[in-house]
């Protein structure tokens, strides 16, 4: 793995004419990664706080300058993925309520109560879900038929979480390396994530009132059976992160994947994404 992290700003415009159900044909994956939209914001502030109270601890120039480029994109995701949340409103969408309440209940609970390893191990451990939806959705093109504008925005994120998925487990080793702390990091993290994006994404469906169509539940075996896999795939990848030899560089093609989304990005007239200057 050669890392590099380059932080930028999501440019592209998000009009606000973008479908409903930016994946034709598929209600069930836009409403998953509408769900994800939702929770980014709230996630990607955790990180950042998480990192930034870890950085008195680390000693290791190298580390700290990649934690700080970590920094800088994360806060970017949070920014990009709140734009689109007035496209959310505009269709009609109730979930700023659901959104606030996990704020609250979850990561501001986290930062009051938890200490500081089992913070950067959830971290950890939801970084490298991350990385793998972001490999497994660009490796397998999901998103090709996806309306322009959406896909500009979940491929960049998708890929820089590819490109930074290593700095918040080797601050985890850095932090704490115990086996037994990455281990209930991801009991913990694993939880909250599928159950959060599930049950984000069962109301969005039930909003449209496709919940219970015969057709949403075809696209849900599709997409976690053996059209997308991701079912399989996603245990394979979590249990890669349970093996005590595990790395997340290790995660085969990644890299070439991500700079091939990053360079296509970066050369649209006009550019979807802009690298950020050292001052910015």
């Amino acid at each position: 793995m050669s890392e590099s992290i380059t932080p930028r700003r999501f440019v592209a415009g998000l009009p606000l004419d973008i479908p409903q159900h930016w994946l034709p044909g598929n209600e069930v994956v836009s409403s998953l990664l509408n769900a994800y939209t939702i929770l980014v914001p709230a996630n990607e502030a955790f990180y950042i706080r998480t990192l930034n109270a870890c950085m008195p601890h680390v000693a290791n120039d190298a580390l700290h300058g990649r934690c700080q480029a970590f920094i800088r994109q994360e806060a970017q995701h949070g920014v990009a993925h709140k734009r689109y949340w007035d496209n959310l409103d505009a269709q009609g969408y109730a979930y700023r309520g659901f959104e606030r309440t996990v704020d609250r209940v979850v990561f501001r609970t986290m930062d009051r109560y938890a200490p500081l390893w089992l913070r950067v191990s959830l971290v950890s451990c939801v970084e490298h879900i991350n990385a793998f939806l972001g490999y497994e959705f660009l490796s397998q093109s999901i998103l090709v038929e996806a309306d322009p504008s959406v896909r500009d925005l979940m491929e960049w994120h998708f890929a820089e979480e590819i490109e930074h998925r290593a700095v918040a487990y080797d601050l985890l080793q850095a932090i704490a390396p115990r086996y037994s702390v990455r281990l209930l990091g991801a009991l913990t993290t694993t939880t909250l994530f599928y159950a959060l994006m599930i049950g984000m994404a069962t109301s969005l469906l039930a909003q449209d009132r496709l919940l219970w169509r015969k057709a949403s539940w075809r696209q849900v075996a599709h997409h976690f059976g053996k059209g997308h896999g991701m079912a399989r795939r996603t245990l394979r990848h979590l249990r890669d992160y349970l093996r005590r030899d595990f790395h997340p560089s290790r995660l085969e093609g990644a890299d070439d994947l991500a700079a091939q989304v990053l360079a296509r990005q970066a050369r649209k007239a006009p550019p979807a994404v802009v690298a950020m200057s050292s001052r910015t």
